[in-house]
């Protein structure tokens, strides 16, 4: 089957089309899922900036899973409740400006009575003797703390398992051995790094914020809207060919 096209015919090839609908259908299902995860997170920033919604809310409501941790992903939240100070552990290997040291963090329980966030207070050095650690000074009671709240989406690579007992220097933020550890549930893949204006209970700490997460997914969505836009021009270039004179 050919189509006249001026001085050039569309010769239809169905192999062609078969290539080319399967990678439209791919790219615009990618598309669509990028940019649906943009309006989840636009929504739920909206919900916030106007007063409607809060974490407390949530977690009110049992709705603070995983998934709306990613889309709360570097919104800064206010939380209250106390640290478990007897499961504070260092976390190994932080460099800061050049000196290795470790992040104190610090489970922090929930006033619901029954939830369990991570907070990273910061970084503190370490000594030339890595068995020595830093002491850090905790404040047991009831506070309300201000941070931006991180989706941890990897848990680093470590060589061997962890230790069945509690240990206080952890080489990777482990939130399945963490939680074993723990007598309440522990909030998924979230950790709460701590404004650096909090000067109570804190440390050193300079966070590395990314780029806007609705500007992220959305910029992913254009570009694979485009990948298919440029599978369907390829593949009408395939099926192009300049018409020849008649004689």
């Amino acid at each position: 089957m050919q189509i006249p096209l001026g001085s050039y015919v569309l010769r239809v090839r169905p192999v062609v089309i078969l290539v080319v609908a399967l990678m439209v259908f791919g790219c615009f299902k990618l598309g669509m899922w990028q940019w649906h995860k943009a309006e989840q997170k636009q929504a739920i920033t909206l919900a916030l900036t106007d007063g409607k919604l809060n974490v407390v809310e949530l977690l009110a409501q049992g709705k603070l899973d995983e998934e709306n941790i990613e889309a709360l992903h570097t919104r800064t939240v206010k939380l209250t409740g106390h640290y478990l100070i007897e499961h504070s552990f260092f976390l190994d290997n932080q460099v800061e400006q050049g000196q290795a040291g470790f992040h104190v963090l610090t489970p922090f329980l929930l006033n619901d009575g029954h939830t369990v966030i991570l907070v990273n207070r910061g970084w503190v050095a370490g000594f030339s003797d890595h068995q020595q650690l830093p002491v850090v000074e905790t404040n047991p009671a009831e506070q309300t703390v201000a941070g931006m709240l991180w989706h941890q989406k990897k848990t680093g690579f470590q060589l061997g398992k962890q230790d069945a007992t509690w240990n206080k220097v952890q080489q990777v933020i482990d939130f399945e051995y963490l939680q074993q550890q723990l007598p309440y549930p522990l909030l998924p893949h979230a950790i709460l790094k701590l404004d650096p204006a909090v000067a109570q209970d804190g440390f050193v700490r300079n966070w590395d914020v990314p780029a806007g997460q609705v500007e992220k997914h959305l910029s992913y969505a254009y570009q694979w809207f485009g990948f298919a836009l440029a599978s369907i021009l390829i593949g009408v270039y395939q099926m192009l060919e300049k018409r020849q004179e008649e004689s």
